[in-house]
């Protein structure tokens, strides 16, 4: 039936009312959740920045009071006594044999080591992150300059200092016998990335700037990734003329500190960026919410037409009774509760009329269910045999000589098992099992192995038919795993002797030992019993009862270690069942 359609925007329509009271309300309450939580996500975002500004300033001024320490170590090297700084000035003013010449004088003199290269190698190894050391007095044109390049030192007289843009500390530097008159400079230059360390890139994703400047507004460092060149600039001029926060304060949060030692840490929160994510996050919230209510109207209104469009199939099932049409039923099943009491109630004012109807209708379809039994009936073993045998005869027109293969030994399976023989040759019997287990790695490819062995002089012998297949089929039902790959069952007939012994093994699940044991006891037991499945016991009763107690059957087995049936004959009970069967 044609659902009717239905207009949820009449308000003469009570369950439109309804649904559209419920949209206004699911919209106000999901507004006011996304308003909220654009203004949690708001809050917690300076938040964070705020704490990484924090966090950044702490590590600028931890930074440079720890570096300062350095410098001052430096500086101690060659401050510690006149004897050190003399060794410093003779340094620069003498060659370096005869500078070598006065520092072994010093040290067989004093027994102190004042060899500057060594010095220097030593302070370069203690602070790894000491990127130059460069020592200036007034008294020379020479400077003294040692890196990790070259870490003894070196003498230059043709290099001007140059520390624009490169983070250093410096410091003046004055015979220790009279401090207050400064003979020089001592510049320790430090590299610029192990002052944020794994802090940059956090801030970088938050939109923190830091900037380290001296006294005078010299920038010595910065890490402002998120920044271009030009307000990178106009920081740096800000702070170079000594202005206030307040031109700062327009596009930036500041946080400005200045250390023990007089350098200025500068860590700015860009508006922009902090605006800018929080409008985003604002706009994912609310488009994630815009698509929720979506989701939410849709499914109110689907659940409202439902509604709507039950009452309209009950009415239209009435106007269709009221005009004479008895055989229109309502289908209560996609109607619920109150409405279905009312369907079955209108369907039930109809039964009595439609009887009649329905007793032909089911009649006509016995009558075609009968025939359809009779023509199944007249298609008897011969006529399937023909039919496997034409489609295996057009597999191999096709070259589907697998698919031929398959079919012949389903075929051959099925012939077996329609045939009226009493017993079958150990041949036949084996025959048998390589079809069974053909058709089952067919269908588990790669997964099963199969081997027989048997031996040539026992392959005419007769036994009871389905005699092998049942233990075969009994790993196929219990024993195999498909999950792996490398299941496997072997057969093996042969004399050991005089005794004709068969064996069906396998790598399957086997059994606990109190399994065996209960199965071994099952098959001591002397009286015939009736069986109702071919499995394991069933084989072992038509062979005792044929063999007697010329036959015995054992079975071994271990839990995931497979399953072994083991079969003894002697020669003159297979005569005796020979007998039998013959």
């Amino acid at each position: 039936m044609r659902k009717p359609k239905v207009n949820f925007l009449k308000h003469d329509f009570l369950i439109n009312q309804l649904m559209q009271l419920y949209s206004f309300l699911l919209i106000l309450m999901a507004l006011v959740i996304m308003l909220a939580l654009s203004i949690y996500t708001g809050i917690e975002r300076f938040n964070t920045s705020n704490r990484l500004a924090e966090n950044s300033s702490m590590q600028l001024d931890t930074y440079v009071k720890e570096r300062n320490a350095v410098v001052s170590s430096v500086l101690g090297e060659f401050t510690t006594s006149d004897t050190a700084f003399e060794s410093l000035r003779n340094y620069l003013q003498l060659s370096l044999p005869d500078y070598f010449s006065y520092s072994n004088e010093i040290f067989r003199q004093s027994g102190q080591s004042v060899y500057l290269p060594n010095i220097l190698y030593r302070l370069l190894r203690e602070h790894a992150d000491i990127e130059e050391i460069i020592v200036q007095l007034d008294e020379s044109d020479d400077l003294l300059i040692a890196s990790p390049q070259a870490p003894y030192g070196g003498k230059h007289n043709d290099v001007r200092i140059d520390l624009a843009n490169r983070l250093y500390f410096a410091r003046p530097i004055s015979q220790p016998s009279n401090y207050a008159q400064p003979l020089g400079q001592v510049y320790v230059v430090f590299q610029a990335d192990t002052v944020m360390a794994n802090q940059a890139q956090d801030n970088q994703l938050h939109g923190v700037s830091s900037f380290l400047y001296t006294a005078n507004g010299q920038q010595l460092f910065q890490s402002a990734d998120g920044l271009s060149e030009e307000e990178i600039q106009q920081i740096d001029d800000v702070m170079a003329r000594g202005q206030g926060d307040a031109i700062l304060d327009k596009a930036y949060y500041v946080q400005r500190q200045q250390t023990v030692s007089g350098e200025i840490s500068l860590v700015l929160l860009s508006k922009k960026i902090i605006w800018g994510e929080i409008i985003q996050k604002t706009l994912v919230i609310f488009a994630i919410g815009a698509a929720v209510i979506g989701l939410l109207l849709w499914i109110l209104q689907r659940t409202f037409k439902r509604y709507t469009w039950q009452v309209k199939t009950i009415v239209s099932a009435t106007k269709a009774v009221s005009q004479g049409d008895f055989k229109n039923q309502i289908d209560t099943k996609n109607v619920q509760q109150e409405l279905k009491e009312i369907a079955e109630a209108i369907n039930q004012m109809t039964v009595s009329i439609n009887d009649y109807i329905e007793d032909i209708y089911t009649l006509e379809i016995k009558q075609r269910d009968a025939d359809m039994r009779a023509l199944q009936a007249q298609i008897n073993p011969h006529f399937l045999y023909n039919t496997l045998e034409y489609i295996r005869m057009y597999a191999l027109s096709r070259n589907q000589e697998e698919l031929a293969d398959v079919v012949y030994a389903f075929s051959a399976l099925l012939r077996n098992n329609t045939t009226q023989e009493k017993v079958k040759t150990l041949a036949e019997e084996v025959a048998f099992c390589e079809k069974y287990v053909y058709l089952y790695q067919m269908r588990y490819p790669d997964k099963i192995a199969y081997h027989v062995t048997v031996d040539p002089e026992l392959a005419q012998l007769y036994l009871p038919k389905f005699t092998l297949q049942p233990l075969v089929e009994n790993y196929f039902v219990h024993g195999i795993d498909y999950q792996r790959n490398d299941n496997a069952i072997s057969i093996k007939a042969y004399k050991d002797e005089g005794h004709i012994v068969i064996q069906i093994k396998d790598n399957g699940k086997g059994a606990t030992a109190e399994e065996v044991a209960k199965i071994n006891d099952t098959l001591k037991i002397a009286e015939i019993e009736k069986q109702t499945s071919i499995g394991i016991k069933n084989v072992h009763e038509r062979l005792r009862g044929l063999f007697g107690k010329a036959y015995r059957m054992e079975i071994d087995a271990q839990k995931d270690a497979g399953f072994l049936i083991t079969i003894y004959f002697t020669p003159e009970a297979l005569k005796k069942g020979m007998t039998h069967v013959v």
